[in-house]
Formats: structure tokens, sequence, C-alpha cells
């Protein structure tokens, strides 16, 4: 399995080209996104078992979009039911990575709250109940040093988390490696490429200010699927690979189970 490292200038072309895969049908790719944040968020509303479904969703939906991105980038006829693939193709492995999501973020939780201990617990609560988020940056700016703490390791946690997860579902999902062998090919992945993905997570911030102004929420309804579009091109770039059967998956996975 080759993993590339790439140039800080690719950051940019990841957002110039995922733009171009969008364009190829906006309307199709602009209302697949926001169903696959819609199918989630009503997951989410279900009592008792809404946090496990929309988690099990997330990579499932993720896999479906790719899969719709693949089509745009091949020319190929494409249809909303193609975000159900996921259903179809690799779904054991897909719920996987949402089970490790959620393991990691429960891990993330506690050892923030372990860290902070009684003070951060407090004003854990006291944001939930306020339902206001400048509690914590209060409590942070005056010098609070387990909560800071508690936050800086919680950051630090959730940002490995991200990096081994963004790409797995993908990984799966195309190249039927195993969930674990894709997290980490995820994490090593993005690590390799650490510069242009900087550079490109830094013109993303930007590009959600200068469209958070628009009204009504409009700018919302473009930077969510760019974001989708151009993480399949970052894919695409960083595990140049299409097809399960490639001979350098199962070389990688013989490497790395040695």
């Amino acid at each position: 399995m080759e993993i590339r490292k790439l140039g800080a200038a690719r950051g940019w072309t990841w957002i110039k080209q995922g733009f171009q895969l969008l364009m190829r049908n906006p309307m199709l790719s602009m209302g697949s996104a926001i169903l696959c944040v819609f199918s989630v968020f009503v997951a989410l509303m279900l009592p008792v078992v809404g946090a496990l479904l929309a988690v099990a969703l997330m990579p499932i939906m993720l896999a479906g979009f790719m899969n719709i991105c693949r089509a745009l980038e091949e020319n190929q006829k494409v249809s909303p039911a193609m975000l159900l693939a996921g259903f179809k193709k690799h779904t054991s492995s897909l719920i996987a990575l949402g089970a490790f999501l959620m393991l990691g973020m429960l891990f993330a939780s506690t050892v923030m709250v372990t860290v902070g201990g009684e003070s951060f617990a407090a004003l854990m609560e006291q944001m939930h109940t306020a339902q206001d988020s400048q509690l914590l940056m209060q409590a942070i700016a005056g010098g609070d040093s387990r909560v800071s703490l508690a936050v800086l390791i919680g950051l630090t946690l959730m940002l490995a988390l991200v990096v081994a997860w963004q790409y797995a579902p993908i990984l799966v999902f195309f190249s039927g490696v195993s969930p674990w062998l894709a997290l980490r090919a995820s994490f090593v992945g993005t690590l390799r490429n650490i510069i242009p993905y900087t550079v490109y997570s830094l013109i993303m911030q930007l590009l959600t200010v200068l469209l958070g102004i628009l009204p009504f929420g409009i700018g919302m309804l473009l930077l969510l699927p760019l974001g989708l579009t151009s993480l399949y091109v970052s894919y695409r770039n960083i595990f140049p690979w299409l097809d399960e059967t490639d001979p350098a998956i199962a070389a990688y996975e013989t490497e790395s189970t040695q």
C-alpha cells in the first residue's frame, strides 16, 4: 500500500479540485451532503439508542457520499441511492469504525474529567445547564491550571482520533482493508502530509468565516459538500489506488501483522 508524501501547495489543490468535483452535479452533491448530516442528526434525536445509532451511521453515510464522489470523478451516472452503498458493502467494518469513534470520544472525555477533577466536572455541568460554551474559555483565561491541562489533553486526544478516523471509512469501503489497518493508514497518511493538511485546514477555516457571513446559512450549503469532496480528493492523492484487488493492499496487510 503506497502512502504518498505531498507538498504544501497540495492543500489548496484539494479544495480547488474538490470544488470542481462538486460542480459536476452541484444540486445532487449538496443535497446528498445535507441528507447525510440530517440522517445522523435524526438518529441522534432518538431516545435510548440515538447516540449509538448516530455513530454507527456516520461511517456508513460517509462511505456513501464517497461513492458518489467516485462516480462523479469517473463521469458515471449519479443517483441519491448511491448514498446507501455503505449498507451493502463492508457494512460490519464500517460499523466497527463507528464503535471505535465512540470509544475514542468516551476515552478522551474520561481522561479530561480525571485530569480536571471536580473543578472541570463542575464546569461541564454549568455549561450544560446554562448552555453557554463561553464558560469554558472564561475558566481557562481565569488561570485554573487543572482545567487548562484537561482541555489541552482532551483536544490532543480528539485531534489524534480525527487524524486516525477521517480516511478510515473510505479505505474500508473502497479498498477492503480491515478497520484497524484503515485507522493505522489514515493516521500515518495524515501525519506524512501534515504540511499540506495544515494548509488545507487553514483555508477551510477561512472559507468557513467568509461563507458564514452569508444569511440564512446559505454558505454552509456549499461548505459542507466542499469539505467532503475535498476530503475525497485528498484521499485519492495520498492513497493512490482504486480496487480491492490491488496486490499492494495485501502486501501492506501482511507487513502490518508481522
